[in-house]
């Protein structure tokens, strides 16, 4: 009798952390963004792309706003101004016969993009590293891009840099309920074998 009211104890304890489990969980995209670039760079045998790839997390985004006020045109036509910055913690480039990460950047990566009445205006990577230099190039505030440029070489490097997100699955990451119920169902074995050895 003891041993039957254990067994319908655990089963409605596991049951009940089960279903706050079910609830609870969903699919939860990690907010990281990754772009794919290249760069058109002309060297002895003509034209040839440089490939990368760089990545962040949204939640290092600084956002900066500006809304023109005053009467008349404003300055370039643009009323509203807007940029998102993000910190880069992830880069990969093939320069060279050689690949260059984070490691080699003399000073913190940052991709930004830049917004005017709400329309995106260009994006720009800020990497430098001994050999190269990624940096943004503009004209007035009408349009914002990258430019590559070789430190070191005679390839000839001032050249827009193209980006292409990559859109990646979201990580489905379990609730910590669910983690609980796996807990429970342990530890309510544990505790039918003890009973049932006491009982023998």
């Amino acid at each position: 009798m003891t041993l039957n009211l254990l067994n319908r104890s655990t089963l409605a304890i596991t049951g009940a952390v089960f279903s706050l489990g079910a609830i609870a969980i969903n699919p939860a995209s990690a907010a990281r963004i990754t772009y794919d670039f290249s760069v058109n760079i002309y060297g002895p045998d003509g034209y040839a792309p440089l490939t990368g790839r760089l990545s962040y997390g949204e939640a290092t985004q600084n956002r900066f706003v500006y809304e023109y006020e005053g009467e008349g045109v404003p300055q370039w036509g643009v009323w509203i101004y807007e940029r998102q910055q993000y910190e880069v913690d992830f880069i990969e480039f093939s320069f060279l016969d050689r690949v260059y990460t984070q490691a080699d950047a003399l000073s913190p990566i940052s991709f930004r993009m830049d917004y005017a009445n709400h329309e995106e205006i260009g994006k720009i990577l800020d990497w430098a590293t001994e050999d190269f230099r990624f940096s943004g190039g503009s004209y007035r505030i009408e349009a914002v891009w990258t430019e590559f440029e070789d430190k070191k070489t005679n390839l000839y490097s001032s050249w827009s840099v193209d980006f292409s997100r990559v859109e990646e699955k979201p990580i489905s990451v379990p609730e910590p309920s669910i983690l609980g119920a796996f807990s429970v169902v342990g530890l309510a074995g544990l505790l039918r074998k003890k009973r049932v050895k006491a009982m023998e």
